[in-house]
């Protein structure tokens, strides 16, 4: 499948794609339909009805965040990965802080959950988990590790001390498959944060750099 069909069909499935052209195809050729399930797989559980949902700037707001890029493939791809992921997690934020009643039920076991980072130089990451798969996807938005890499870190509910997932990719949308012990530590309520670290990460299994974004993992 070329870059462009494959582009198309993340933009189906993430909801951003309306042209009836597009839609036919999905409808008319087989392996093209089983491209946008595949997409609608990697997103599972981050993909909620932005247009009915989000407020009319997010989406300029978000794309104003987005670093620029000479290359136009390269860009909308950004777009639709790293800019939708973040726009939904923000969406997701929103709704399960403003809107959720006070009395609602607490998050089924495993559900799928975000989480926003930012921090003070400008860096913003959405990561979403998938707690059935422990599969956990990292986008980042903006995020410069300058001639070292970035690791993850998770504070666990009810801890104090940070625990390393490991050196994430700072360009472009990753998932990691965490272990079972990684995944006890991956809740609802945990905080994660990024540090800045020398290439391979962490020497010391602390942060040894400085913290650039955090944020909190809420059930969607």
């Amino acid at each position: 499948m070329s870059e462009e069909d494959d582009l198309l069909a993340a933009e189906l499935a993430l909801g951003l794609n309306q042209d009836q052209a597009a839609q036919a195809r999905k409808a008319s050729d087989p392996d093209f339909a089983a491209r946008v399930q595949w997409w609608e797989q990697h997103f599972a559980g981050l993909t909620v009805p932005l247009a009915q949902q989000a407020a009319p700037d997010l989406w300029p707001r978000i794309a104003a965040a987005l670093p620029q890029n000479d290359n136009a493939d390269s860009a909308r791809r950004w777009k639709i990965i790293s800019g939708a992921m973040a726009a939904v997690a923000a969406v997701t934020l929103f709704l399960a802080v403003v809107q959720r009643p006070q009395d609602a039920a607490p998050p089924r076991p495993g559900a799928p959950a975000v989480a926003s980072l930012a921090g003070e130089r400008g860096s913003a990451l959405a990561i979403s988990y998938d707690g059935h798969s422990h599969r956990l996807t990292v986008a980042p938005v903006r995020l410069d590790p300058g001639q070292g890499d970035a690791e993850l870190w998770v504070i666990p509910v009810g801890s104090d001390k940070a625990v390393s997932l490991g050196v994430i990719d700072a360009r472009q949308p990753r998932s990691h498959q965490l272990t079972d012990e990684q995944a006890r530590l991956v809740a609802p309520g945990a905080v994660f944060a990024i540090s800045l670290e020398p290439l391979g990460g962490s020497p010391t299994g602390k942060a040894t750099g400085p913290i650039v974004a955090k944020g909190t993992l809420i059930a969607t």
